[in-house]
C-alpha cells in the first residue's frame, strides 16, 4: 500500500526487489478469463503443484478462427478436409496458438499492482517471445501449463532504467506430452510523470509521448502495391520443399498483413476470452466488473472524456486512452503480433516442414492503419541432433534433423522495423526422409536464458 513519504524511487526499488524474490515461482497471470475469476484461476497456485488446466480447447472452429485472426489462411490450418490429406491426417494450427492457453508474460509482483492504490508508476510493453516446439497442435488438444518467473534484467534506457521480466511457460496436452515452451519478455518502463499511481492524471496526458505518429494513409498506387503483395502471399502447400534444395541467401516470399484496425484488437479478445466459452460481450463485461468491484478500481484508468474508470488494456483500442501508455494512436497487443511471423515460415516451408524454434523482438508498436510487411532470408543450413530420455513426460530416442536458420523482419508502410527475429525450421530430406515427430526431449527441458534466445537463436 502507498504510505506517506513514499517516493517514485522507493516504489520502483520495491518493485525491483520483490520481482527478484519471485524468481522460480509460479506466475499468477496469463489465463483467459473464466466466469469472472481473475485470469481463470480455479486451481490454487503452488510452485510445487501440478500444471494448471486452461479452459481454451483447440476445436476445429477454434483452430480456424485462430489462424485467420493472425492473417494466416493456410488450408492446413483452416480447411479440415484439406488437412485430412496432409502429413498429419487432421487439421492442425500454428504452434503459437498456445498463447491462447496461457499468455507468456509476467508483470512482476501481483500484489503491488492489486493492493497499492493506483498500482505502480510504470508503463508495460510485450517485448517479444521465443518459442520451442516439440510437436504440432492437432485439433482436439486441451492444454495444461506452468508459468515461472525466470529472470529480472535491468538495462539503461533513454528515460531511465528499463526492467525486462522473463517468464518460462511450459505447455502440455492433457496426456502429459510436452508440446512446447515459450519465453516471454515484458518491458517495464518507469514513468515519473505518473507520480505514485499507475496512470498519469488526465491533465498530463500527452506528455512525453513515446512516438509521434499519425495514422497510415494509402493512395491508390500504394493500396494496389499492398494488395498485389497480399495476392502473392500463398502457402507452398503440398509442393514439398527438401532440405537439399535450400541454400544460404535464399529469400522467403513476402508475407503481408493489411492495415491494423481496432477490429483486430477486438477479435483477439474474443478468441481468448469469448470463443473458448461461447460468449463475447460477457467476457469483457465480467472482466471490467470484477476488476472494478474486487480491488482493481485503483488501477483503472479514468477515461479523459467520459470520466468512466476502465480496466487496463482498454487503451489499445481507444484513441483517447492510448495516451495513458504514451502512444499517439490505438496500438496492437504485442502478444498478437508475436504470433504472426510463423506464417512467413509456414508459407515458405510447405505442409511437411516444421518450425522448431521461433524468436521475435518487438521494436515498436503497430499503430492504427499500419500495414505489416514481413520478409526473411536463409542464413544457415545445418543438421541438428535431438536427444530424449525414457519416462513420463519425455520422448526417448536420438534423431538427426535437417535444419534451416532464418532471419526475418517486419516493416510498416513507413519502412520502420517493428519486429525482427530468427527461426529454425526442420525440413524433409531426400537423405534422411520425413520429419519424425514428436521431437525427442527430456521430461523437463531446461529454460533458455534471455542472453541466448533474444537474438540469432537458430
Amino acid at each position: 500500500m502507498t504510505t506517506t513519504g513514499e517516493t517514485f524511487e522507493s516504489i520502483i526499488n520495491e518493485f525491483r526487489e520483490t520481482s527478484k524474490e519471485m524468481i522460480g515461482e509460479e506466475v499468477h497471470e496469463g489465463y483467459p478469463l473464466d466466469e469472472g475469476l481473475y485470469h481463470g484461476m480455479k486451481q490454487p497456485f503452488s510452485s510445487e503443484g501440478p500444471p494448471y488446466q486452461s479452459p481454451w480447447v483447440l476445436t476445429e472452429k477454434a483452430a480456424t478462427a485462430y489462424a485467420l485472426h493472425i492473417g494466416d489462411d493456410n488450408p492446413l490450418y483452416t480447411d479440415p478436409e484439406y488437412a485430412k490429406t496432409g502429413p498429419y491426417g487432421c487439421q492442425i494450427t500454428p504452434g503459437t496458438a498456445m498463447i491462447m492457453a496461457r499468455t507468456p508474460m509476467w508483470h512482476g509482483p501481483e500484489e503491488l499492482w492489486r493492493d497499492r492504490p493506483g498500482g505502480i508508476p510504470m508503463a508495460n510493453f510485450h517485448s517479444g517471445t521465443a518459442w520451442e516446439f516439440y510437436d504440432v497442435l492437432r485439433v482436439g488438444t486441451g492444454f495444461r501449463t506452468t508459468s515461472k518467473a525466470k529472470e529480472v534484467i535491468e538495462k539503461p534506457g533513454s528515460r531511465g532504467n528499463l526492467f525486462f521480466l522473463i517468464s518460462d511457460v511450459n505447455y502440455w496436452d492433457m496426456g502429459g506430452d510436452l508440446l512446447g515452451k515459450c519465453y516471454g519478455t515484458l518491458i517495464m518502463v518507469p514513468r515519473e510523470e505518473m507520480g505514485t499511481g499507475r496512470a498519469m492524471s488526465v491533465e498530463r496526458l500527452g506528455e512525453r509521448m513515446m512516438y509521434e505518429r499519425e495514422a497510415g494513409t494509402y493512395d491508390e498506387a500504394k493500396s494496389k502495391e499492398i494488395l498485389d503483395l497480399l495476392e502473392k502471399a500463398k502457402p507452398r502447400g503440398k509442393d514439398t520443399l527438401y532440405w537439399e534444395d535450400v541454400k544460404e541467401g535464399d529469400k522467403l516470399p513476402t508475407f503481408v498483413v493489411p492495415p491494423w484496425t481496432d477490429q483486430d484488437w477486438s477479435v483477439t479478445g474474443f478468441i481468448r476470452n469469448g470463443a473458448a466459452r461461447g460468449y463475447a460481450f460477457e467476457a469483457g463485461y465480467n472482466a471490467r466488473k470484477y476488476k472494478l468491484l474486487a480491488g482493481f478500481a485503483g488501477n483503472a484508468y479514468t477515461h479523459p472524456v467520459t470520466r468512466w474508470p476502465w480496466a487496463h488494456g482498454e487503451e489499445h483500442g481507444d484513441a483517447l486512452m492510448a495516451a495513458y501508455r504514451g502512444q499517439a494512436l490505438p496500438f496492437d497487443w504485442g502478444g498478437q503480433r508475436s504470433q504472426i511471423p510463423q506464417a512467413l515460415m509456414s508459407n515458405w516451408m510447405g505442409d511437411e516442414g516444421f518450425i522448431r524454434r521461433l524468436q521475435m523482438a518487438l521494436r515498436r508498436p503497430m499503430y492504427y492503419g499500419d500495414v505489416g510487411i514481413y520478409n526473411g532470408e536463409v542464413v544457415k543450413v545445418f543438421k541438428e541432433v535431438q536427444k530424449g530420455e525414457p519416462g513420463p513426460g519425455a520422448v526417448d530416442g536420438e534423431r538427426t534433423y535437417y535444419a534451416v536458420g532464418i532471419k526475418y523482419e517486419g516493416r510498416n508502410h513507413e519502412d520502420q522495423v517493428f519486429v525482427q527475429g530468427t527461426a529454425c525450421v526442420y525440413l524433409p530430406s531426400r537423405e534422411g526422409g520425413k520429419i519424425e515427430l514428436p521431437i525427442p526431449h527430456v521430461a523437463a527441458p531446461p529454460a533458455v536464458p534471455y542472453e541466448t534466445f533474444y537474438r540469432d537463436w537458430y
